[in-house]
């Protein structure tokens, strides 16, 4: 689930009667561990960490705003994934959390906050190509696209199956586009890679394989959160590949 509003919250939020009977530690904890945790944990994709009640509360009325729109014309999918991401009960939960005050539950009972997971969605991939040296997001941008040229150096044709993406810096990849070059200069889309609070490998068309001399082109969307505004940051992400038996 990934949130794009931001709305600014005052102190007066804190003193809304509660009218909920759901807790965060016992009620909303569970639905973000399991739902949102992959992007919205520190370090990941997600403007925000909503792993603590302490970090979750303050965006309050922004989640009720989120969940409450549509999200058609949302550029980033942020909303669209929040309402796939969610069943209606999970739904009901969280907004009846969000706007019946915010109740925290039980304090000797708070969860432990989950740390960043950042692994590839399956088994090994069969062949990893990772940037030949870490690319710099300059300070002064907020997000870009760049294309890189990886070698396979295959020594005969392979099938490919399926793509994965690991990041090198999960805070700014957005997406990715997976083509393949061949020696006719022919280049071949392969498949599209976005973050997923339930990681999955990307299926590339039937017939896509590799031969020797071709280059995987992999082209990279970043996109920095208010977080890591003016600041220069680092990637190295790996490109995974799975082949056909």
């Amino acid at each position: 689930m990934l949130l794009a509003a931001f709305v600014v919250w005052s102190p007066a939020e804190a003193h809304k009667a509660i009218t909920s009977k759901h807790t965060y530690n016992a009620d909303v904890y569970p639905i973000f561990l399991n739902r949102c945790s992959h992007c919205h944990v520190e370090g990941g994709v997600g403007p925000m960490s909503l792993v603590t009640y302490a970090e979750a509360f303050p965006w309050a009325e922004s989640i009720r705003t989120e969940l409450l729109d549509d999200g058609e014309d949302d550029p980033d999918d942020f909303v669209r994934a929040a309402h796939d991401t969610l069943n209606a009960r999970e739904l009901d939960i969280v907004l009846d959390w969000a706007v019946g005050g915010t109740p925290e539950g039980d304090a000797a009972r708070t969860p432990p906050a989950p740390g960043l997971k950042n692994d590839w969605a399956g088994p090994a991939p069969d062949l990893v190509l990772r940037l030949p040296a870490p690319f710099s997001i300059p300070a002064d941008a907020m997000e870009l696209t760049h294309t890189f040229v990886l070698p396979a150096n295959l020594p005969r044709v392979r099938s490919i199956a399926q793509i994965d993406l690991l990041p090198g810096t999960p805070a700014v990849v957005r997406d990715a586009l997976v083509s393949i070059r061949t020696t006719g200069a022919r280049t071949n889309v392969a498949g599209r890679w976005k973050p997923s609070q339930i990681p999955v490998s990307v299926a590339v068309p039937l017939g896509t394989s590799l031969s020797p001399g071709d280059d995987v082109i992999l082209t990279i969307h970043y996109k920095k959160t208010w977080k890591y505004e003016g600041k220069t940051l680092t990637d190295q992400s790996a490109l995974g590949l799975y082949f056909a038996p």
